[in-house]
């Protein structure tokens, strides 16, 4: 709950706001098609809710009466006649002195690119390069997740997995596997390889990039860290993957970064976690379900069942939003867009897609409608993050080449009563509202969590996601899926989302629905290799048409 709650700065936001390929390559794009028929998975979904209800015994955290009544009857006054007054007025203060002050001068603006032009002869041919894999940012919180995660599955004495870790500070960074190895009763860790990388510092980026086939990086504010990396790995071929959930700096990459991944061959795949990987695979998995019935997706319903914490990096990349939302990025570049085309719209020949996906996110809310037995009763509340997925799921589809020209999406997070709903829609707008109000952010950034912490292990343990989506055929034939991870999805399936992404782009490009390089949504480069990955580590799915009512 907390981490949608903090995710609502976004929205705030948004509404302000094989061997390394030669230049000579073709530029064809050429896509994969399955063509394999039925779905190869599970259909039993009744199946996934009872190992998650009675095996896991996972449920959302209620909230109850005493949080509702405290909302309703102090928080709501206090927000309408204080807090948002005052936060309409002190924002309009602030961006008027910007107007007046001017930008910030600052080198990490996202609009600040590099535009050099590197020397082939220098790049190591991809089939001869040291690591398949290198993670970068392992000193943060999710970093630390993500470590240890590959040091259980792939660190030992059969595994044949060429990794290692990145970060600024060596000693950390020891410090780092020094505690996971101790942990997890595991040596070899202390053996894996430790590169030294400062983002602000090209050469050293530039080394990392050149040893390694992938590179999987938590260091976040991705618009503050990411972007030196994201250029050096396209123009040396090297394929990436992110958990980022920034959106506009995502598109800023593609805008000037992606015609140079398409002669190298690099494939970069940005949201590879919690932000968007449950929710663009699910789009795409009914969009299959239905095709064996011969019918297109019109319309699909994500419902979120869930529970999970924060951690300071992720408060951080908001707080960073909003910080050079005002200072460092030009305004020119908020109001206006690239003549003709939408990135997220581009086709990889460069056409546009005639697909159109329109939202019907909830804004308030409201009783579930859905007319399964597991959400009778039940009421659904605003997801912030449907409106990063919505995005996403717009450039899967784009992607996909779908028949069906318009598809409506909706997604929302479902609560075991209006109390519960009302406590968890309001909890998002008052501390959306206080980190937003330039005056109260300051005070909110003492109070919240510093980058490097987050939930304990056992609130991790605790946590649980699942989405459970509902897709409509162009002849009214139903479809839907289920995937349950059992731990927390914001951070320790966010980094096996991570990790598997990066091995599915290192080992398994036989599998990607692309063969060439550019910008992809994580469904639309390799949903069902890494689909099989994630069921291999834990992940739960199933899906089947005509849902009983």
């Amino acid at each position: 709950m907390v981490k949608c709650c903090i995710c609502g700065v976004v929205f705030f936001h948004t509404l302000q706001s094989s061997a390394f390929a030669p230049p000579s390559v073709s530029f064809s794009m050429t896509a994969r098609t399955n063509t394999a028929g039925k779905l190869p998975y599970p259909e039993d979904i009744a199946s996934v809710y009872h190992h998650m209800d009675n095996v896991d015994k996972k449920r959302p955290a209620i909230l109850g009466p005493t949080a509702f009544a405290a909302s309703a009857l102090l928080g709501v006054p206090f927000w309408c006649t204080v807090l948002l007054p005052f936060t309409v007025f002190s924002t309009a203060v602030n961006l008027l002195w910007v107007l007046l002050r001017g930008p910030k001068n600052s080198p990490a603006s996202i609009d600040e690119f590099h535009h050099e032009k590197e020397q082939n002869a220098n790049i190591t041919p991809m089939n001869s390069r040291k690591y398949d894999l290198v993670l970068l940012g392992v000193s943060g919180f999710t970093g630390k997740l993500a470590a240890t995660y590959l040091a259980k599955q792939y660190c030992g004495t059969e595994a044949k997995l060429k990794w290692a870790v990145a970060g600024r500070s060596k000693k950390k960074i020891e410090s780092t596997l020094k505690s996971i190895s101790e942990k997890l009763g595991c040596d070899q860790l202390l053996q894996v390889d430790v590169i030294i990388v400062d983002t602000s510092q090209r050469d050293t980026v530039r080394e990392m990039v050149d040893s390694t086939r992938t590179v999987i990086t938590t260091a976040g504010p991705f618009m503050k860290y990411g972007t030196c990396v994201v250029e050096l790995c396209a123009k040396y071929g090297t394929h990436y993957a992110d958990i980022t959930g920034e959106v506009q700096w995502n598109k800023a990459m593609m805008k000037q970064y992606e015609s140079i991944a398409r002669e190298t061959g690099a494939k970069l795949v940005s949201f590879c976690g919690h932000d968007s990987i449950p929710w663009d695979l699910t789009v795409r998995l009914l969009s299959e379900k239905l095709r064996e019935a011969g019918e297109e997706l019109v319309s699909v319903e994500c419902l979120n069942e869930a529970m999970g914490g924060v951690s300071g990096g992720t408060i951080a990349t908001f707080f960073e939003s909003l910080d050079r939302g005002f200072d460092e990025v030009k305004l020119s570049t908020l109001a206006s867009k690239e003549s003709g085309l939408d990135v997220y719209m581009r086709l990889p020949d460069g056409s546009e897609s005639k697909s159109v996906v329109l939202s019907d996110l909830p804004l308030a809310v409201s009783p579930c409608k859905n007319p399964s037995l597991r959400f009778l009763h039940r009421w659904s509340s605003p997801s912030v993050m449907a409106f990063i997925n919505f995005e996403i799921v717009r450039r899967g589809v784009a992607l996909s080449r779908s028949r069906s020209k318009t598809l409506k999406y909706r997604e929302a997070i479902v609560t075991e009563s209006f109390m519960d709903a009302f406590t968890m829609w309001f909890g998002q707008i008052m501390l959306g509202t206080l980190i937003v109000n330039p005056v109260t952010r300051p005070f909110m950034k003492m109070i919240l969590p510093e980058p490097g912490h987050g939930p304990s292990e056992k609130e991790m343990e605790d946590g649980f996601l699942c989405v459970t989506g509902y897709g409509v055929g162009t002849n009214g034939t139903k479809a839907q899926t289920v995937m349950y991870f059992p731990q927390d999805g914001g951070y320790s399936s966010t980094a096996r989302m991570l990790v598997e992404s990066g091995l599915c782009l290192s080992l398994d490009s036989n599998k990607h629905d692309f063969v060439d390089g550019g910008f992809y949504s994580p469904s639309a480069l390799m949903c069902h290799a890494l689909l099989d990955r994630l069921l291999q580590n834990g992940t739960h799915f199933a899906c089947k048409l005509d849902v009983e009512k």
